[in-house]
């Protein structure tokens, strides 16, 4: 056999062997590599442009749109549409965060805040970045304007977002607070 045949058939065996497990078994696909937020405009690019939230799924098992407030918190008012990526809807179990279940890196949970009229008004974002030093509590948070106006920068690593996200159900469900809100 020619030598570039042997060199083939060798670099197919490595290809093969390399996609399977310590036991000869198939491996699972490995996740999507998550994305890399550099800045406030990135994460509003990841959310608009290249995940667009309006793909994602309502949040499970709650009012498409919700009005009040939640115990202790007044923000985002006075109606919310809450929506997840499918990075974050995956773990979920029958709609619900399982016990000591974190989102993954990736997540993103992104509350469309409507107007009395029922128009949008702002976004606020969740994106899970754990390792990310801007991050508070594994989080990227931000909020802005419908026209990409920066109204709660990454950059702030959470300071007016945690104090309400910590209360009640929101340390059991990875500071996720609107499964309080479901029926």
């Amino acid at each position: 056999m020619p030598r570039t045949w042997s060199c083939a058939l060798l670099l197919v065996a490595l290809v093969v062997l390399s996609a399977c497990d310590e036991n000869n078994g198939p491996m699972a696909p490995s996740p999507p590599p998550t994305a890399v937020i550099a800045d406030d405009a990135a994460l509003l690019r990841h959310v608009t442009q290249v995940e667009p939230f309006g793909g994602y799924s309502l949040f499970p098992n709650a009012d498409a749109v919700t009005t009040g407030t939640l115990i202790g918190s007044d923000a985002h008012r006075p109606m919310i549409r809450v929506r997840l990526n499918d990075t974050a809807r995956s773990v979920l179990q029958d709609g619900q965060l399982p016990i000591d279940t974190r989102f993954p890196d990736g997540s993103v949970v992104f509350k469309e805040i409507l107007g009395s009229q029922g128009t949008v008004s702002a976004y606020a974002i969740m994106y899970k970045a754990a390792g990310d030093p801007r991050a508070g509590n594994g989080w990227l948070w931000a909020e802005f304007t419908v026209d990409g106006g920066v109204m709660y920068s990454i950059a702030n690593r959470s300071a007016a977002c945690t104090g309400c996200h910590l209360l009640n159900q929101g340390p059991r469900n990875d500071l996720v607070r609107t499964f309080e809100r479901q029926r």
